[in-house]
């Protein structure tokens, strides 16, 4: 928190906190939150690629085991069902934006152009392009 206090205004802060674990001042600030929501299938797959990849995480020796554990909510970060039941609360909120991946997935610039509309962002074509570049799998999995 002392770090991000430090950093100029206009800052974007990255994080897969829920709601409750912000602090209560964010809520009242002008920030904007864009909350990125994915199918729950998708997300536990993604997750239990994620997690065998960490070495700092214990294996999951199988699916079955994994998927009664997320299910359940029993792994790093918590339910992603609490997470979006959370989130949910603010779905009227003029000052939060929802979007799905899978929104993003299917037509990227569309979903970033709405992004750069609600954050105030001025971007011209090439901008988009060249985000969807950087952004792609491919670019991200090469970077990693």
């Amino acid at each position: 928190l002392k770090r991000m206090k430090k950093l100029p205004s206009r800052r974007i802060i990255v994080t897969h906190l829920t709601p409750h674990l912000l602090p209560p001042s964010i809520f009242q600030s002008k920030a904007k939150i864009l909350v990125l929501v994915r199918n729950p299938k998708d997300t536990a797959v993604s997750y239990y690629h994620f997690y065998n990849s960490m070495p700092m995480f214990p294996s999951l020796t199988s699916w079955d085991e994994y998927f009664a554990d997320f299910m359940n909510g029993k792994l790093a970060w918590g339910s992603y069902f609490d997470y979006l039941v959370e989130w949910n609360k603010y779905i009227d909120n003029e000052r939060i934006m929802t979007v799905s991946y899978e929104e993003l997935k299917e037509n990227q610039v569309e979903g970033m152009k709405k992004i750069a509309a609600f954050f105030g962002f001025s971007l011209c074509e090439d901008d988009f392009a060249k985000i969807a570049e950087k952004t792609s799998f491919k670019a991200m999995k090469e970077k990693s």
